[in-house]
């Protein structure tokens, strides 16, 4: 994935050998969403961010941390 406005996000799929089907899947959305999601075009609802955080094991706070460059 060449995205790194959250980066925690991607190193915690990274290290599973996850992608975006993965999380798609949690959440029972499409890959087009969580492309959006993860590009910043769409926000996160905080049922999505206490799932996935849930998922794996993670802080939100830490794991949807913004990289503010992008």
């Amino acid at each position: 994935m060449k995205n790194l406005l959250f980066p925690e996000l991607i190193g915690e799929m990274a290290k599973r050998g996850e992608n975006q089907t993965t999380l798609a899947e949690l959440l029972g959305i499409t890959t087009g969403s969580i492309n959006n999601k993860m590009a910043g075009k769409t926000k996160w609802t905080i049922s999505e961010m206490a799932l996935i955080s849930n998922y794996y094991n993670r802080d939100k706070e830490e794991l949807f941390k913004r990289n503010e460059k992008y």
